[in-house]
C-alpha cells in the first residue's frame, strides 16, 4: 500500500466535520499510518472558503462528498522536505463540495 492510498483509507474512516479554532468551518480527519515500516503523522482537511469572516455560512456538503473529494486529493500527494526538516508527502488545493468552494489539504508527515 502507498502513502497516498494509506491517507485516503484515513480520510473514509476518520473524517469528521469541524468547526476550527479560527471559526471557519469543513471537514478535518487526522491520524497516524505506516507504509513499507514508515509511520507518518497524516492528516486532511477541507475548509469552507469565506466561512471564517461569515460566521452564519453554514456548510452545505455532505460527508460522503467532501471524502471523495480528500480522498483524490490524497492520490495526488507529492513528495515533501517540510520546514522542520521531517519529509513526507503534501497536497493542496481548492475544490466545489455539496456546491460550495473549499480550500482543500493532505499531508502525511514522516515520524
Amino acid at each position: 500500500m502507498s502513502v497516498q492510498q494509506a491517507l485516503a483509507n484515513m480520510v473514509k474512516d476518520d473524517l469528521k466535520a469541524k468547526t476550527f479554532s479560527s471559526g471557519s468551518k469543513g471537514f478535518h480527519a487526522t491520524g497516524k499510518i505506516t507504509v513499507d515500516g514508515d509511520r507518518y503523522q497524516a492528516q486532511a482537511q477541507a475548509v469552507l472558503i469565506g466561512s471564517k469572516a461569515n460566521p452564519k455560512v453554514k456548510v452545505q456538503a455532505k460527508r460522503d462528498e467532501a471524502v471523495s473529494v480528500l480522498a483524490a486529493i490524497a492520490e495526488n500527494l507529492a513528495p515533501k522536505t517540510f520546514s522542520s526538516g521531517r519529509t513526507g508527502h503534501y497536497a493542496t488545493g481548492k475544490a466545489e463540495i455539496g456546491g460550495q468552494r473549499y480550500q482543500v489539504q493532505a499531508q502525511a508527515v514522516r515520524l
